[in-house]
């Protein structure tokens, strides 16, 4: 008997999409509110996207992976830096999509809210220069069809808070999801991905409270 997705332990899946993969600047337009440029991470030689005003935003057409399990969460969180050393200043991250079905969907500004929004006022670390990552936002289970092609993914920065312009900078946004990687009929991932601690990307620890994602 061959093995099936739905009893193996598999490990949640992460997709990295760096702010240079998004679209922020095109002919004299935004594609949201503000123009945010990419500018350099302190002498690093690494750019980001600078949020010159609050309502900064930047587009992504995400094509979903093929092993995408719709039947369990997708969670999204930001990367982040910035050139301030006032711990008290926060930003906002505010993640819209729009699933895209193919020769169906007309395609629009994203305005459909994560079923769990990206915690409110993340705080800066108050040291220049280093990445930042907010709290998880989630797609809930069964929320996309098995039709969906791409999602049109949007990410802005509504509250910049007490961060003067271009102090606060998009780094790229983070993506993990339950995957499916064999066929087989719909007994498929009984349990969710086993989610490591944030902490330690690379090693073998699981998060104590959160190891799995939603049944």
């Amino acid at each position: 008997m061959g093995q099936r997705d739905y009893n193996m332990d598999w490990l949640e899946k992460r997709v990295w999409l760096p702010a240079q993969a998004f679209q922020t600047y095109i002919t004299g337009a935004g594609v949201a509110a503000g123009d945010p440029l990419f500018t350099e991470i302190g002498t690093s030689g690494i750019t980001a996207g600078s949020v010159a005003a609050a309502a900064d935003a930047w587009a992504h057409a995400w094509m979903a992976p093929y092993d995408l399990d719709i039947r369990k969460e997708i969670r999204f969180r930001v990367w982040w830096a910035q050139t301030s050393t006032t711990s008290t200043d926060s930003i906002t991250w505010v993640i819209t999509y729009q699933a895209v079905i193919e020769e169906s969907t007309v395609i629009v500004s994203p305005a459909t809210l994560l079923d769990t929004v990206v915690p409110l006022l993340d705080l800066s670390s108050g040291t220049a220069a280093q990445f930042q990552a907010s709290g998880f936002g989630v797609i809930a289970r069964g929320t996309l069809p098995d039709t969906t092609a791409f999602l049109n993914l949007n990410v802005a920065a509504p509250d910049i808070g007490t961060f003067s312009a271009d102090e606060a900078k998009f780094v790229g946004l983070e993506i993990r999801y339950t995957p499916r990687r064999m066929a087989g009929g719909p007994r498929r991932n009984i349990r969710g991905a086993r989610r490591l601690l944030t902490t330690r990307p690379l090693g073998v620890l699981l998060h104590a409270t959160q190891e799995m994602a939603s049944v």
